[in-house]
């Protein structure tokens, strides 16, 4: 009798220290997959801000080509370039220059004598192990009668599109309207078919 009772309780001991070792790992792992989670949510933010940044970017090489070309379409001569402001001008410089980490190169090549191909691409480093890419290209003609005035050429970017309006100075594809706002911008919906970027970069932001 005392050694059946003894062997039930141990058997009943035994028991719950299974249930207790099964409950720690289970809890562990509930810890691991949340901090995991939260981890890998907060690097997908940090990965669609960097990109959306080398977006912008991009859009003002190709805004800034545009606008030498407007100066004079000879100015465009094919080869690797970067831009910079100088003199209050927009000018083509050596590629090379980062900021913040980004880094632009355009390229501007010839398709015949009165069209070019340009093509704005930024890198960063996305994480420790790959490198984030952003590549625009768009084509531009020589659009200077024999007077030298200048043709209007319909828009095909969001930046374009928010000049042509008349009232903005450039454009920016953000995410949704509260990120126009926290920038200073005005959501114009007609801008939007220019912005292709995906959800994090579908609304068109015009900069007074």
């Amino acid at each position: 009798m005392n050694k059946s009772g003894i062997n039930r309780k141990t058997h009943t001991q035994g028991f719950s220290l299974v249930e207790i070792i099964l409950a720690v790992s289970i809890l562990a792992m509930s810890i691991t997959f949340t901090v995991g989670a939260v981890i890998f949510g907060q690097q997908s933010m940090a990965i669609a801000a960097s990109r959306n940044r080398a977006v912008f970017i991009a859009e003002e090489g190709l805004e800034a080509v545009r606008n030498i070309r407007n100066r004079n379409f000879s100015n465009l001569s094919s080869g690797t370039y970067d831009v910079q402001i100088n003199n209050n001008r927009w000018q083509l410089t050596t590629p090379g220059t980062q900021t913040d980490g980004f880094a632009r190169t355009i390229t501007i090549d010839d398709i015949d004598s009165d069209r070019k191909k340009v093509t704005s691409e930024v890198e960063w480093p996305q994480t420790l192990q790959r490198t984030g890419k952003v590549t625009l290209v768009t084509y531009l003609t020589n659009n200077q009668d024999s007077t030298g005035d200048i043709t209007p050429e319909p828009a095909s970017t969001c930046a374009q599109y928010c000049q042509s309006i008349g009232t903005y100075s450039t454009g920016t594809c953000r995410a949704n309207t509260n990120q126009c706002r926290q920038n200073t911008e005005k959501y114009e919906p007609g801008g939007d078919t220019f912005c292709t970027g995906g959800p994090s970069a579908d609304t068109c932001c015009c900069k007074p």
